[in-house]
């Protein structure tokens, strides 16, 4: 078999290559969201940055009391969970817009090629 280097087989070639690449592309971003989804989150730790209550907090927890802390708190881990299950979602649909639309487009391009050989 010879490569015909017309400017139709490029032409197929070429979005086959890119369409592929956006598949690949797109199931890693899917394993990537699924591996986040399934490992827990941990918080930072910087050892060069000290731990316990800032002196701001501690006037605000004397100030309004440790109930209206913690409540604060509870409110902040609420957020940041909701927050990161957001992230997670936005990045699945990201990964899977990639194979939804990618996918069409390679098998599309990908059969062409075998019939314009075999109309030639």
């Amino acid at each position: 078999m010879q490569i015909k280097w017309d400017i139709e087989y490029v032409y197929l070639y070429l979005i086959s290559f890119i369409a592929l690449i956006l598949i690949i592309i797109g199931a890693v971003n899917i394993t990537q969201t699924a591996i986040a989804y399934f490992t827990p989150v941990y918080e930072e730790y910087n050892p060069l940055v000290p731990r316990g209550i800032s002196p701001d907090l501690a006037l605000w927890e004397e100030e309004f009391g440790p109930e209206l802390m913690e409540r604060e708190r509870i409110r902040y881990d609420t957020i940041s969970r909701e927050n990161n299950n957001r992230r997670l979602i936005r990045d699945l649909i990201n990964g899977i817009s990639f194979v939804v639309i990618a996918l069409p487009v390679y098998l599309y391009h990908w059969r062409k090629i075998p019939k314009l050989e075999n109309n030639e």
